[in-house]
């Protein structure tokens, strides 16, 4: 961090004792509900359609009262209709990724912008990444808000930075081998498309200096975290985070022990639900929604996220944060395949290739579901037994030569429906 004080204060906020985040949550809560009432012409109407009384909204059990959010819902309201400030105290604007048809745009305050980078400073402090780093970021810089929240930390903490963006991934290596970067900030599937471009190169990456990488954007299963981390000789965390509730970093992170992604709980309400909106158990696994208890210029309250998770723990982590704990994500909704009444997700099938040593692989999804994937075919009756086992159904199996399937620099397309 900037100073000692300043590292205080977020490690101060990410040990946070579970009396005072619960203290923190009814009450931003409460104040929260109150704001986009009084200044958001959606919310107000929502709330009065369902005979929501605000003043009733008093602990967070309440929160089952509110109306659900979708992302229809936030195509309909472009370009602004669901800000609670005015033009004026817009900063700038990011928009949702992965979206068709309408935008969804995400206005910023000055006070969203600094939320956005004190919650991406926790995720730093837990990856012990200082001033004497050297961060290489490869994520867009543009409406797609990939790039900025990795940015805006890395600037604060004075660390060395080399906001090169996305793409041309020769140009990627030469700069991490000519500037000695410790920290790579990307995408979850591009380390494995680096280290493909490094060989060609004749550069060994276990050479590079790299030691942490931050992956995120896309689910990426165990299997693939533990080639990359062989393959680079690095520690690889996974970053949460969506435009929505801010941008990459926002939500939480994983500590060392990597049981599962921390959810800052004083700034985010974060429920599992089913299809029909039922809140799930604890272990129960269903689609996230967040509600934003700290932002400025379009809280959303019970934000239908469409990522897939379950709370895993809500006691004390053997790390010393006590806020909740839930699942990596697994998937989105709208890429879980149902086949023969078997629901999966690509991240479900990666898991058992990439423990082959898989590294590039395309699920193909219509008249039946094909696996194309770059390897032997020698290995096709053990992948196809452990698809059967751990996942449920029987695919059909493609080897194909090295180089056959499409490199991303990006997230990686992985399901394709045909």
């Amino acid at each position: 961090m900037t100073s000692d004080l300043e590292k205080k204060k977020v490690e101060k906020e990410i040990f946070l004792p579970k009396k005072e985040i619960e203290e923190i949550k009814n009450k931003r809560f409460r104040a929260i509900i109150k704001y986009v009432y009084q200044n958001c012409p959606f919310y107000r109407q929502k709330f009065k359609e369902c005979n929501i009384d605000v003043d009733s909204i008093k602990t967070t059990e309440d929160i089952v009262k509110l109306p659900l959010t979708t992302k229809q819902d936030l195509r309909n309201a472009y370009p602004l209709k669901m800000c609670c400030v005015g033009k004026e105290k817009i900063v700038r604007i990011q928009m949702s990724g992965g979206t068709t048809g309408q935008p969804v745009i995400i206005p910023y305050t000055r006070n969203d912008v600094n939320q956005w980078k004190e919650m991406m400073l926790r995720a730093f402090y837990i990856a012990n990444i200082t001033s004497k780093d050297v961060i290489q970021i490869t994520p867009a810089f543009g409406l797609w808000n990939g790039g900025f929240g990795f940015h805006f930390a890395a600037d604060e903490i004075d660390a060395f930075v080399i906001p090169i963006g996305a793409g041309n991934t020769r140009n990627q290596i030469k700069f991490m081998k000519d500037f000695n970067t410790t920290v790579l900030c990307a995408t979850a599937s591009y380390p494995i498309r680096i280290a493909e471009v490094a060989e060609e190169m004749g550069i060994d990456v276990k050479d590079l200096a790299l030691e942490k990488m931050l992956l995120g954007a896309e689910p990426w299963s165990d299997e693939m975290r533990k080639q990359i981390e062989s393959l680079f000789d690095v520690t690889a965390f996974d970053i949460p985070g969506l435009t929505e509730m801010g941008g990459v970093g926002t939500v939480g992170f994983e500590c060392s022990h990597r049981h599962g992604l921390h959810i800052w709980e004083d700034n985010y309400i974060v429920e599992i639900v089913n299809e029909e909106g039922e809140v799930l158990d604890e272990g129960e696994e269903g689609e996230i929604v967040y509600t934003s208890l700290n932002r400025e210029a379009m809280p959303l309250i019970r934000y239908k996220s469409g990522e897939v998770s379950a709370v895993v723990n809500t006691d004390k982590c053997e790390c010393g944060i006590e806020h909740l704990t839930i699942k990596r994500i697994r998937g989105r909704t709208d890429d879980m395949v149902i086949y023969k009444g078997v629901k999966f997700y690509p991240s479900d099938v990666e898991q058992i290739l990439a423990s082959y040593g898989i590294k590039h692989y395309k699920i193909e999804v219509g008249n039946g579901v094909r696996v194309f994937y770059e390897g032997s075919e020698d290995l096709q009756p053990k992948i196809l037994k452990d698809i059967k086992e751990f996942v449920g159904f029987r695919p059909k199996l493609i080897a194909l030569p090295n180089g056959s399937i499409e490199r991303f620099e990006g997230k990686a397309k992985r399901l394709v429906r045909v």
